[in-house]
């Protein structure tokens, strides 16, 4: 019964990545997620349901079109599989527990944010509220803990936007994005104020080492992605409600 759900879990998180990643092509491009079906972004043929299978297609087709040959961006197959792996991981470590399930919200918002940060420089505030909206549902059920979680997702919030507010008068720009403001606020929501702090560090350094293999040139840097991966960490390692 156990392998059963572990393989159940394996499929649903493929089918759930790939809509996850489609959810982070669309709505930057504020295209409707129910039409039109897939297609090819270089030919703009539609793409058949068969070519369309999470993961497998990709493999099968070795990365590229199947009517144009050209490359099909690896981002969608990347999430696909991350979406898999961690609805398994998180099951054998929790089961069908609350903390599984808050871990689902969060790997499904980074689903959809690894896209859109990525590729768009954007996080995409429909996505936040349904978290947000999500987690006040699951942490009603951490009784002793609701209060604190809520009350920690408002703190993170205003002290990371504080932080933003003098970020932006000391450089004169804009030092952090304003979606990243609202996806910590939803960590601390989800994790609780020290693990989320925990997290935060976790995920500056993430950012750095991508900065530095990816040889980023561009000023702005998506990190609303590790943002996410750092809770994900903490909350895989380090239960929230053992640092209460």
């Amino acid at each position: 019964m156990e392998i059963f759900i572990i393989v159940f879990l394996a499929f649903l998180g493929m089918i759930f990545g790939s809509f996850y990643a489609c959810m982070g092509y669309r709505i930057p491009n504020k295209i409707p997620l129910t039409k039109p079906n897939s297609y090819c972004e270089n030919c703009k043929k539609e793409i058949k349901w068969y070519m369309n299978i999470p993961v497998f297609s990709f493999l099968f087709l070795k990365g590229r079109c199947a009517y144009c040959n050209s490359k099909i961006d690896p981002l969608s197959f990347v999430v696909e599989i991350i979406t898999s792996f961690l609805f398994i991981v998180f099951y054998i470590k929790y089961g069908f527990t609350v903390t599984f399930f808050i871990s689902i919200v969060l790997i499904s918002v980074l689903g959809v944010t690894m896209v859109s940060d990525f590729r768009y420089y954007y996080v995409s505030d429909r996505v936040v509220i349904l978290g947000l909206i999500s987690l006040i549902v699951l942490v009603y059920f951490e009784k002793d803990f609701m209060f604190y979680k809520i009350i920690s997702g408002l703190i993170l919030f205003a002290l990371i936007f504080l932080i933003k507010i003098i970020g932006d008068k000391i450089f004169k720009k804009e030092s952090l994005g304003g979606g990243d403001i609202k996806l910590l606020g939803l960590i601390g929501l989800a994790l609780g104020f020290y693990p989320s702090l925990i997290s935060l560090i976790i995920s500056c350094s993430m950012t750095l080492v991508y900065y530095f293999l990816s040889k980023q040139e561009e000023k702005e840097i998506p990190f609303g992605p590790f943002l996410l991966l750092g809770a994900l960490i903490v909350l895989y390692f380090i239960p929230s409600f053992n640092l209460f």
